[in-house]
């Protein structure tokens, strides 16, 4: 790859290869990551990892938060910003010098930001524009770009959990709560006022119910969006939410109708 020279975002003094593969970083880190408490510590020593965007800001369901992915694994990256998309959107290549920068868990979920409120919070934007290249134009046929597909429970189970973030496809499912007027995530749906997302289950072709819920925010611009009857292919990011799996569908491109 050929690094983007005079590009006006980001930080084109920055090596243009990793150090760390992501995996290899949060295996490292484990310890203020799969943990039951949030937590988190600094990444010391120089650190770079380059990856490709699987998950961007630009529906809304994913908020201040990029989704970095290398062929070894994913992890959250949390800016203070919104609109993230326009300068680095799904399938822009990245590199990103973590040195200093803060790692640690949110429900035992791998993020990197910066100290907020005693947890890994959200970087500066101008911090964030100092931390990242751009590594080329964005391109969608990058290995990191082709989701893992589920089929059945048994699949979805003998995923690690350490592993989220994770793009996936769970192939020919239901929600079952679809009747042609229910939506994905209406305010008025929220289990309590002090949530701003709903949860929609899902079914697999064999009835089965899937253990990861469709999580949706009331501000993502698909929330009102009725929920697709009948089989459908639906990506999106897989995280975790300590022992529970969770969707982030990124945009309404992610549900695609098999009938």
């Amino acid at each position: 790859d050929t690094p983007v020279t005079g590009n006006a975002f980001g930080n084109n003094s920055i090596k243009p290869e990793r150090t760390i593969s992501i995996a290899n970083l949060k295996e490292k880190y484990d310890g203020f990551i799969d943990t039951t408490t949030d937590t988190y510590t600094a990444i010391e020593g120089t650190t770079r990892i380059e990856g490709v965007i699987v998950g961007d800001d630009e529906s809304g369901n994913i908020y201040k938060q990029l989704v970095v992915a290398d062929e070894t694994g994913a992890i959250i990256v949390k800016i203070n910003n919104t609109g993230l998309y326009a300068a680095c959107p799904v399938g822009q290549k990245v590199v990103i010098d973590c040195e200093g920068l803060q790692i640690g868990s949110y429900r035992r979920l791998a993020e990197i930001g910066s100290v907020y409120e005693g947890k890994v919070g959200n970087l500066p934007e101008y911090e964030w524009k100092k931390r990242v290249r751009i590594i080329n134009k964005p391109q969608m046929f990058y290995e990191e770009l082709k989701p893992l597909e589920i089929s059945t429970a048994a699949e979805l189970a003998a995923i690690d959990m350490k592993r989220a973030p994770l793009l996936v496809t769970l192939k020919n499912v239901t929600f079952p709560e679809a009747d042609g007027t229910v939506a994905y995530a209406p305010e008025k749906d929220i289990a309590s006022p002090t949530l701003k997302f709903v949860e929609r289950k899902i079914n697999f072709e064999d009835g089965t119910e899937c253990k990861a819920v469709a999580h949706t925010s009331i501000y993502a611009n698909f929330s009102k969006d009725a929920l697709p009857q009948g089989n459908v292919n639906v990506t999106g990011i897989l995280t975790r939410y300590n022992t529970s799996w969770q969707l982030l569908i990124r945009t309404s491109d992610d549900v695609k109708r098999n009938n």
